[in-house]
């Protein structure tokens, strides 16, 4: 077994979708920006008209309480962990087995091992809670830092912390080379994920044209060597490198196009991608080395994997919420891209256990909200279509809302894509079916026409029943308030939130829920 091209074909894969997320990146936003920024003839379709309000009577849901947040965090944390208990567990049973020698097997070893391959779990609660990749890494190294100090006690001979050390940092190297150029860029890492099975296609295919020219450089086909004479070496070498690209071009796409429509129909959700790309990873990083060794029984390390789709079907059950999920509206100042995405990360992130999310779609979360479907929507040319450009256009979107439950119990974010001229309408259509409203208005002023239109809508909305404003030293909160002035007492709480650390963050979801923020005034 070549393990080295097999490493250079991952390596290349992870390379070629972190270039590709970054273009990809760059002109989602440009376009996006550019239809916001228009504002087209309305469409106007008489077979489909729009949406009728829904009644008060069927808009009223009881708001969940913090005690519902903090059991839906522990069934997905603990779910997490067993998982990558499991796969760690079994992982070691095969090496054990099939890999490091007859005889080797048992309880003590087979538990040890298996602790070490579990490393993981605490990469998926950095996912899971979404922490920074810095946090992530530092609680990996504790992690592995305990693992060492097990090892070192658990081993039947002495041997030297510097061997032991250097074999966990083994595991770990590939797979934090890979995390860090798909995911350590914000641009990017809501993208290179979905775009790494392309990658790895492709860069297989070259990697393995080019293997076979090794084979034959004694004897090259006579169309290599016109080839060569036409364009020269290097020329011909990368026509000949980029030739598989050609062929796989509608495999990579069919593949792509059945990622985004199994996306669309839940068959996983965005969290449970990244948790099975990144084991995945680890997975097949720590099969490379013995492929050398004992040839493709190497592989059985892989089989550990499944148990991530097979826990997601049995556990479907007990990660389902226990409520009819309440529905959030997020509203906030554009063009104030960190402060918000950090609201999304530690708040919204959170909510979606309890509750669906709605949101006027924006380039300043496009890091956070995009998906397998708007990837592929976009690359296919179709991006416009996803923007409101009528009452017919308000009324599908609107209809078209994904309400129900992903397999991991997390409810997705449903964005509407407007132009300047129709997110008044889309804003009306959103408060309809929200029950309660996030309004970020960290740095608003008096000029933020669009927010004190959105605060006079709301404040004149029959059905809400909670509307959290966060607001800073820099708000005009007398002018808010006054914008705010028609909404029945108690409907709005004023929190402040300068700096939204983890306390402060925790005093937003309370005063979403069924509590009320100590910091509210």
């Amino acid at each position: 077994m070549n393990t080295g091209a097999i490493l250079t074909a991952l390596m290349l894969g992870v390379l070629l979708s972190a270039v590709a997320s970054w273009g990809v990146a760059t002109r989602y936003r440009r376009r996006m920006l550019a239809l916001m920024r228009s504002s087209p003839a309305p469409r106007i379709d008489a077979a489909d008209g729009p949406l009728p309000a829904p009644s008060r009577a069927t808009r009223r849901t009881v708001l969940p309480d913090a005690a519902a947040l903090r059991a839906a965090e522990g069934r997905q944390l603990v779910v997490l962990a067993a998982v990558g208990l499991l796969i760690g567990l079994s992982h070691s049973m095969l090496a054990l087995l099939f890999l490091y020698g007859e005889g080797l097997l048992s309880p003590g070893r087979a538990v040890t091992l298996g602790l070490v391959y579990a490393w993981p779990l605490v990469l998926t609660w950095g996912l899971a809670r979404r922490w920074s990749w810095a946090r992530t890494w530092v609680a990996v190294g504790v992690y592995l830092l305990l693992m060492l100090l097990l090892v070192q006690w658990r081993s039947i001979e002495p041997r030297p912390l510097a061997s032991t050390a250097g074999w966990l940092a083994g595991l770990v190297l590939i797979p934090t080379a890979v995390t860090l150029l798909i995911g350590a860029s914000p641009r990017i890492r809501a993208i290179a994920p979905y775009l790494l099975p392309l990658g790895l296609l492709l860069a297989a295919g070259t990697i393995g044209i080019q293997l076979w020219q090794l084979d034959g450089v004694k004897d090259p086909p006579a169309w290599v060597i016109a080839l060569v004479q036409m364009l020269g070496v290097w020329p011909a070498l990368l026509v000949i490198a980029l030739l598989p690209w050609v062929a796989l071009a509608w495999p990579a796409w069919w593949l792509a196009r059945a990622l985004a429509q199994a996306y669309r129909r839940k068959r996983f959700s965005d969290l449970g991608y990244l948790v099975a790309a990144y084991w995945a990873v680890v997975l097949a990083a720590s099969a490379l080395p013995s492929l050398q060794g004992v040839g493709w029984i190497g592989l059985v390390t892989l089989l550990p994997w499944l148990w991530l789709p097979l826990a997601q079907w049995a556990l479907r059950g007990w990660l389902a919420p226990r409520v009819p999920p309440p529905t959030l509206l997020v509203l906030r100042v554009f063009q104030q891209d960190a402060a918000v995405q950090t609201l999304f990360d530690r708040v919204i992130e959170r909510w979606r256990l309890l509750g669906n999310t709605l949101l006027i779609a924006g380039t300043d979360l496009l890091s956070r909200t995009i998906d397998p479907d708007d990837v592929f929507t976009f690359l296919d040319g179709r991006l416009h279509e996803r923007f409101v450009a009528g009452d017919a256009d308000l009324a599908g979107r609107a209809r078209a809302f994904d309400l129900d439950p992903d397999p991991d119990g997390r409810y997705r974010v449903n964005e509407c894509y407007c132009h300047d001229n129709t997110w008044q309408a889309a804003l009306a259509v959103l408060v309809q079916r929200a029950d309660t409203v996030l309004m970020d208005l960290r740095g608003f002023q008096a000029r933020n026409a669009g927010c004190r239109h959105e605060l006079g809508v709301l404040a004149r909305a029959a059905h809400l029943q909670r509307v959290v404003v966060l607001v800073d030293e820099r708000t005009d909160r007398a002018t808010a308030e006054a914008d705010a002035a028609e909404a029945p007492a108690g409907r709005f709480l004023w929190v402040s939130a300068r700096r939204l650390g983890g306390r402060q963050a925790g005093e937003v979801l309370r005063a979403l829920v069924a509590e009320s923020p100590q910091s509210a005034k």
